[in-house]
């Protein structure tokens, strides 16, 4: 399978939720073999929070990835979440002048 079909997929964790979508993967070249997958978990909220897993807990990839896993086991990437600066909230009543 290509990275290109993989990237998109949406993930579900072992209880069938869905977590996410696929975002990013690091493969290490020099081994041939996938470090880490990264899981943007498409939460509307002023932090983008992703989730970074390894191969192990992947136990299916077909129109779904299928995780072993809960979700309550996958600890969100704390380093990568990036918190979106340009919001700016307005109250309407203001705009209004």
């Amino acid at each position: 399978m290509k990275v290109t079909q993989i990237i998109g997929k949406k993930v579900l964790d072992g209880k069938v939720n869905e977590i996410g979508k696929i975002q990013d993967i690091d493969i290490d070249l020099k081994e041939e073999k996938i470090n880490s997958i990264t899981i943007n978990t498409n939460e509307i909220s002023l932090r983008k929070v992703t989730f970074d897993i390894t191969t192990d807990v992947i136990s299916e990839i077909g129109d779904y990835v299928l995780l072993n896993v809960p979700k309550s086991e996958i600890i969100p990437d704390t380093k990568k979440s990036e918190e979106v600066s340009d919001v700016e909230i307005v109250n309407p009543k203001e705009l209004e002048d």
